[in-house]
């Protein structure tokens, strides 16, 4: 899905987009689901990808998911299995990121439009709360999950992406290039290449 300032385009027709493919409250949904059991620190103990019928408890926004993390007033079934989520959501994010992870994310602007003129009124930063990076650690988790299966059960013929490691040098060529437009690349911090995938 595209976001402009005042309008989506799907990338799948609504009635999939919205309805069929989409997790609603209380309503069963065929889905191929990756099962993991974990422990408290977060490490897989085992998994299982099974083809399930999901009937989803709750349908709540980022804002409503996060209201129910934040208000210690709550202690619902809902609200204390959103919390066990996000403490092994942010123990997986530690561990990607003490691994080296790179993180692309950038500011995402929002825009308050006038409602007869659709010009600009306001603008502001959209924050990225603690339930945005919960879904989105359980999704990468899914997807090395699945990539690991994958190619354990067919070796010879699994096609995964894969992104070769930095060319020689090619560091310094980007902060020389940096350099001459006044900004500094601080790559202390980089974790060295790991070996090339087989």
């Amino acid at each position: 899905t595209v976001y402009l300032v005042n309008k989506r385009i799907d990338m799948v027709p609504k009635r999939l987009g919205e309805d069929l493919c989409s997790l609603h409250e209380k309503v069963d949904r065929l889905a191929f689901s990756c099962i993991w059991e974990v422990d408290a620190e977060a490490n897989i103990l085992s998994s299982r990808y099974e083809k399930t019928v999901i009937r989803s408890a709750g349908a709540l926004s980022y804002d409503e998911a996060q209201a129910r993390l934040d208000d210690t007033r709550l202690d619902d079934p809902l609200t204390a299995s959103l919390r066990i989520l996000n403490t092994l959501a942010k123990q997986l994010k530690a561990r990607r990121m003490a691994a080296g992870a790179l993180v692309l994310g950038s500011p995402e602007v929002r825009f308050v439009l006038d409602s007869e003129t659709s010009d600009p009124t306001d603008v502001g930063i959209y924050k990225h709360k603690d339930a945005n990076s919960m879904v989105e650690e359980f999704m990468l988790l899914a997807n090395c999950s699945v990539a690991a299966a994958t190619t354990a059960a067919f070796p010879k013929c699994a096609m995964l992406r894969r992104h070769p490691p930095p060319l020689p040098g090619a560091f310094e060529s980007l902060k020389r290039s940096l350099g001459q437009h006044g900004f500094e690349l601080d790559d202390a911090s980089s974790l060295p290449p790991g070996p090339a995938p087989d």
